[in-house]
């Protein structure tokens, strides 16, 4: 069995733990002030933080079994050499950096300009103060999809930037749906540009949960996360992503990989019955689905190991990626990929680095 610390480990899904006080100063106004420490009267960011990102699903530290050195996240912010620390402590190679309050972007509903000020703002941060391919610390830009031009803008921003290598689509609270035409001008950018499409979930659309009656994390958990991301896969998959776009990489993060048989299975059921209404499709959607890329977290190892292996062979370790969701309390480090019994050292290998490495061009 292979040692993570022997091989190539890259992690497809590090959690930035970004403050509006880091980033503020590289937004535009009126929202530089804003949201500025001394901005509002003197109120402070932290107490405005719910007036950017409407949320209501509270502290995902709560109740957890593992406590990190500061209980304040993500009030308390990270900088590069707590990125740093992490992978060493991890023992991984090269980190693909997301935004922890972009995840958020799903409660937005007001028509103003407030999260492609804080992508840009984040963008410019993460380049000027964080990210660093000689360190393996690269980014992945988040999309203000709201907003067709403005995602285009971005993409202008990040097109000779080594750090920058796919983007971030936030599946939670996606209207329409990310599969919809609206969409395939970012598409063909990216891929004209390389750069691999991530489907991220987010923890805003656990409100909708929360406002229906849900009393607890364990609940939303289980469900938000999960829901968000099935939702844009049927969505990409029958509405012909991958076929309008064959070179664009598509990868979805965060919600384990056990759901993934009954999704290929119940989607190519309906189209046996409706392929009519999927005129764009060459194949049945589940063959599409298989063909994405997963990143590993949670990987549901209470799960019958049965199962697991069932799983496995239907995406294929090859495309497999690994995700440690750092520095969440419930990450999963290295081994977890290492101490799975029914992967050899090739399959090991590929989950934990080198799939990423074609994927991302790293």
């Amino acid at each position: 069995m292979i040692d993570p610390s022997d091989h190539l480990v890259v992690d497809c899904d590090w959690h930035y733990a970004d403050t509006f006080e880091q980033v503020a100063p590289y937004m535009p106004e009126p929202w530089k002030t804003k949201f500025q420490k001394s901005g509002w009267g003197g109120t402070g960011v932290k107490q405005n933080l719910s007036a950017f990102f409407p949320a209501s699903t509270g502290n995902r530290f709560n109740y957890g079994k593992i406590e990190r050195e500061f209980s304040e996240y993500p009030d308390g912010g990270d900088d590069k050499q707590d990125v740093v620390e992490g992978m060493d402590h991890l023992d991984i190679d090269v980190t693909l950096q997301i935004s922890h309050l972009i995840l958020a972007m799903g409660g937005i509903s007001a028509d103003d300009r407030r999260v492609e000020s804080f992508v840009k703002g984040y963008v410019d941060y993460m380049l000027e103060e964080v990210l660093d391919p000689d360190e393996g610390i690269y980014g992945l830009a988040p999309m203000p999809y709201h907003d067709i031009e403005a995602s285009l803008d971005v993409l202008d921003r990040i097109e000779d930037e080594e750090a920058f290598v796919g983007v971030v689509m936030v599946t939670a609270g996606a209207s329409p749906p990310l599969g919809n035409r609206k969409y395939d001008p970012i598409y063909e950018r990216c891929e004209e540009e390389g750069y691999p499409v991530v489907y991220h979930t987010g923890g805003s659309g656990l409100d909708d949960y929360v406002r229906a009656g849900y009393q607890d994390m364990i609940e939303t958990h289980t469900l938000g996360f999960l829901e968000s991301n099935m939702s844009q896969i049927v969505s990409v998959a029958c509405q012909g992503v991958a076929e309008k776009f064959p070179d664009l990489e598509i990868v979805f993060m965060e919600s384990g990989v056990t759901y993934i048989p009954g999704l290929v299975s119940r989607i190519n059921e309906e189209y046996l019955k409706r392929s009519e209404e999927a005129p764009l499709l060459e194949k049945k959607p589940g063959d599409y689905i298989t063909d994405f890329y997963f990143g590993t977290q949670p990987l549901e190892v209470s799960a019958r190991p049965d199962l697991l292996e069932i799983c496995f062979d239907m995406i294929g370790t090859d495309r497999m990626l690994y995700a440690s969701d750092y520095p969440h309390w419930d990450f999963d480090s290295p081994s977890v990929i290492t101490n799975l019994p029914m992967l050899d050292d090739e399959d090991r290998r590929n989950i934990l680095g080198q799939n990423a490495v074609e994927v991302f061009d790293l």
